[in-house]
């Protein structure tokens, strides 16, 4: 079996989750849990300021690597 770590730094963080999907919405436009587009799972660094991570290939196909982090 091969194991991959995968370490991550994220250019920008938020104070709060709510300024971090603030900022996510003011580029991809509202969250919708029902749409099945870009999906990403909300982190915490360890001073406690959030940063989205994006999940798959239509993250990249969508260039969210421009701006947030993403993991395919």
């Amino acid at each position: 079996m091969n194991i991959k770590q995968i370490k991550l730094t994220p250019t920008k963080t938020y104070k709060t989750e709510a300024n971090a999907i603030k900022a996510i919405e003011s580029v991809y436009g509202p969250i919708n849990d029902l749409n099945g587009g870009l999906r990403f799972v909300m982190m915490t660094t360890a001073e406690g300021r959030f940063f989205p991570i994006f999940i798959g290939n239509s993250a990249i196909e969508e260039g969210v690597h421009f701006n947030f982090c993403v993991v395919n």
